[in-house]
């Protein structure tokens, strides 16, 4: 899975679970929203809603039956009482109840008191509902105290021009309660009022006196009103609600307040889930981004490792060397930011090695071309000099001498031409397929017929079987006499070089040059075919170029094959040239 698929599975999970977590706030807000209505409706219509609910509610506790308390404060602010009777009718359970009401009805006393055939003292509701197998019977009435005082208003308040005088004891009630009275013709208009407040109506509509007395929580004020049949007139008692000052009421209805409340939530809780899904979706991926390209920013000022953490040397892993969860979704990029590094890194690294072997190698070559200079320059001076009158002989051995020297400088200059040629790329100018057993036997003895060698150092082992190769004849001469070179003089006296010729089955060709000389340590190894090194056998040869092991290298690379080196102190040393699939098509079988 790529950073593409990645990213977009991390962000439909984030997604998901902020969806999963709207689901249950809304949820949540539509139980709450729930709740509060039912609060408005059992406040309103208790007589129903209410009673349903308090049986709902219902808990038993050891035997002992328990109301829910905030139900029981809305029936004790209403001025109500309730009673709960057995299948005998006495009272089990009484709450608010006056004085006046009887703990104990008969079956046909309490019905005749419920369908108002039998004055009772209080408006009665009966409720009988089953719950948990159990028949719970509740009695419900509410106090007319509101109706008795306004009938006292309306028998000793006396109407005059635009108000109503009352008596000292009901104005000071009045007054005290925050209430106004008012009287309306027949029309609804107002004819007088006392205590009336600022912003109170002048006039009811039917419905709007009809709505005033049922929903008092939607103006702010319980309104109780008294019709007098002779005069026509009604008169109405409002009282201010909790939390209201008189004549003033809710901004909205409290079923609306509740959805917006509701509503308002959910948006809210919805917003701040979105932006804390935002923030942590832009720190857990936005930070590695960020990291990332201070890290490209860091490789383009030459700085080739990662940035550092504050937990650590990586910011991309723990203390324990694993992948930060944030940043396995870019674990791609952060592999190939490494690998870049660490391939900046090496790359550094031997620019600085090569820098260093260049500035060897020049310093190396100079020394090579100052030496025979020097002594052509000495030898020059020495001819050209009026001082001395030298001998035939002398000035036949100055010009041996300098010839030798300029042989010296014809060589290491053609071995800078043939490196650099190919450095960049050269082909040898023609090929020809030869049998290796046959050219390699003549090739190993003329390389080591050389005067400086000793007799019998070399032996030749070819293969049983026909190995055939493509070669250039003078640059394979060439690698034979520097790797003879190589083994016969960097080694002590009496070292034997075996030169051997083996034909792979699939085609391929090795040719292994061993001598079992004093070998050479891994330092010396590892910088045997630079330009210009001779290893700490300096002394041997001083003629050399020191190019013999870097062109030879060359001339193997640009016939198609490679070079390896095996060797050990103590041990002698094995160079093994090999090509794969060398056998020509046309020979193959």
């Amino acid at each position: 899975m790529n950073v593409k698929w990645r990213l977009a599975f991390r962000l439909i999970v984030w997604l998901t679970l902020a969806g999963i977590a709207l689901l249950a706030l809304a949820g949540g807000a539509v139980y709450w929203s729930y709740q509060q209505l039912m609060r408005i409706e059992t406040a309103r219509d208790f007589e129903n809603a209410g009673l349903y609910r308090l049986v709902q509610t219902l808990r038993n506790e050891g035997g002992d039956l328990t109301f829910d308390p905030e139900l029981l404060s809305i029936i004790r602010d209403s001025g109500g009482w309730l009673q709960r009777i057995d299948e005998n009718g006495r009272v089990t359970d009484a709450y608010f109840t006056p004085p006046d009401v009887p703990d104990a009805y008969g079956p046909g006393e309490l019905v005749a008191y419920w369908m108002g055939k039998t004055e009772f003292p209080y408006p009665l509701y009966l409720w009988i509902q089953e719950k948990d197998g159990v028949t719970h019977t509740l009695v419900y009435g509410l106090s007319n105290e509101d109706d008795r005082l306004l009938e006292q208003f309306a028998e000793r308040g006396e109407i005059g021009e635009g108000s109503i005088a009352l008596p000292e004891e009901l104005a000071n009630r009045l007054r005290r309660s925050g209430a106004w009275l008012q009287v309306l013709d027949s029309s609804g208009a107002e004819l007088a009022s006392s205590n009336k407040p600022p912003g109170a109506l002048g006039r009811y509509s039917l419905q709007e006196l009809a709505l005033r007395s049922v929903y008092a929580d939607r103006y702010g004020a319980k309104l109780t009103s008294f019709y007098e049949e002779a005069t026509g007139r009604t008169w109405v008692l409002s009282e201010p609600l909790s939390g209201f000052a008189p004549g003033e009421g809710p901004l909205f209805p409290p079923e609306a307040g509740v959805i917006v409340a509701a509503v308002g939530g959910v948006f809210a809780a919805a917003m701040a889930i979105f932006a804390l899904v935002a923030y942590g979706f832009g720190h857990r991926f936005g930070a590695p981004i960020v990291h990332m390209l201070n890290w490209i920013r860091a490789l383009d000022e030459g700085k080739y490792a990662e940035p550092a953490g504050r937990s650590g040397p990586s910011r991309s892993r723990n203390r324990r060397g694993r992948t930060k969860g944030g940043y396995r979704v870019f674990g791609d990029v952060v592999r190939s930011l490494d690998s870049l590094s660490e391939t900046l890194r090496r790359n550094e690294r031997l620019r600085a090695e090569n820098e260093r072997l260049k500035d060897e190698w020049i310093a190396g070559v100079s020394h090579d071309l100052k030496t025979p200079l020097s002594s052509i320059k000495g030898y020059a001076h020495m001819l050209n000099a009026d001082a001395y009158e030298w001998t035939a002989e002398e000035v036949r051995s100055f010009a041996k001498v300098i010839l030798d020297k300029s042989s010296h400088l014809d060589e290491l200059i053609n071995d800078l031409t043939l490196t650099y040629h190919l450095r960049h790329g050269g082909r040898p100018p023609s090929l020809e397929t030869v049998d290796m057993n046959d050219y390699l036997a003549e090739a190993v003895r003329d390389a080591s017929s050389h005067p400086q060698y000793p007799e019998n150092g070399v032996r030749f082992a070819p293969d049983s079987r026909a190995a055939w190769l493509d070669i250039y004849r003078p640059w394979f001469q060439r690698i034979v006499d520097n790797l003879v070179a190589n083994a016969l003089l960097h080694n002590r006296e009496g070292t034997m070089l075996t030169v051997s010729v083996r034909a792979e089955p699939d085609g391929g060709l090795s040719i292994r040059f061993a001598d079992d000389g004093d070998g050479m340590d891994e330092r010396t190894a590892e910088r045997l075919f630079e330009r210009y090194y001779r290893g700490t056998d300096t002394e041997s040869r001083a003629e050399g170029t020191g190019l013999g092991m870097a062109v030879t290298k060359a001339l193997v690379e640009g016939l198609g094959g490679t070079i390896e080196v095996d060797t050990a102190p103590g041990r002698g040393t094995a160079i093994v040239l090999r090509w794969d699939r060398s056998l020509p098509e046309n020979r193959a079988g």
